[in-house]
């Protein structure tokens, strides 16, 4: 099982169809590739001798969905992960979007809350939060009660805050923050911001059009190409003329036809500006 061609296609394809049948999920989206070694080693921590075993309980026990759900996708790590980034990130929300009378801002497939997390201490610090209308999107309901809740281990923080220091040396996360003994919990006033949406990007209506600021970052690479194509193109269009798309250095707009529609404002970062 340590393998991750002991898995067929018939075998891949029973436990996607397995998965969308019991919660609405569509794991076809991704590369079956990672996918497979995921799968693959979920049932190898779970016990399980094969695949059929594996479904077997997933039909049988409907609470270990969640479970395998967490363990199969991939979530982001810690906040402010990737300190250029957020720099440039809030280069451009402070220039080109604070003047707007209001801003729209969607962040598709949330799979953790670190990088929403990061955006509203953004937000907040910039006094933007009031004027800012946040979608935040998964086809994932775990990851949205994850998200909602937003609990943050001892260690998490210490990482989130020394990134978060990179940036601002003289400053803390600790008042977006509340202690609870060994965790914090991410402020529930900047939370209650966020409109949730249960929505898999891959076929379903994005949650509105006009954004100015599409936070997408490093979510692609994970996609299967077909997937990868129509996200980009549902995104691009819901942009309204002059929004930023940010998806990070490890990604591009390669055969999408929203490359002729954006223009690169950041090489290094990955930041697009769509033309008017």
């Amino acid at each position: 099982m340590e393998d991750m061609t002991n898995i067929t296609d018939e075998e891949l394809r029973r436990v996607i169809q397995t998965v969308r049948t019991i919660d609405d999920v569509d794991l076809g989206q991704f590369q079956p590739v990672i996918l497979r070694h995921r799968i693959c080693r979920f049932a190898v921590l779970q016990g399980y001798e094969s695949v059929s075993k594996l479904v077997e309980k997933l039909i049988s026990d409907r609470s270990l969905i969640h479970i395998f759900l967490r363990k199969v996708t991939v979530p982001t790590t810690e906040m402010f992960r990737d300190a250029e980034f957020w720099t440039e990130l809030e280069n451009v929300i402070n220039d080109k979007l604070s003047a707007e009378r209001f801003i729209k801002i969607w962040v598709p497939d949330i799979c953790g809350d670190d990088e929403l997390n990061t955006l509203l201490v953004i937000l907040s610090r910039n006094n933007l939060m009031h004027k800012a209308t946040i979608y935040a999107t998964s086809q994932f309901q775990q990851a949205i009660e994850d998200s909602r809740e937003s609990y943050i281990d001892a260690k998490k923080f210490e990482i989130s805050e020394a990134n978060f220091k990179r940036i601002n040396s003289d400053n803390t996360l600790l008042p977006y923050l509340e202690r609870l003994d060994k965790y914090y919990k991410f402020s529930p006033k900047l939370l209650d911001k966020v409109i949730y949406i249960k929505q898999c990007l891959g076929k379903d209506t994005p949650p509105d059009k006009g954004f100015n600021l599409i936070l997408f970052r490093n979510r692609c690479i994970y996609y299967n190409p077909t997937t990868r194509r129509t996200a980009i193109e549902k995104i691009g269009q819901s942009l309204m003329p002059e929004g930023y798309l940010a998806i990070g250095s490890g990604e591009n707009l390669n055969d999408t036809d929203q490359q002729a529609m954006l223009v690169q404002v950041s090489k290094t970062e990955k930041i697009y500006k769509k033309k008017q």
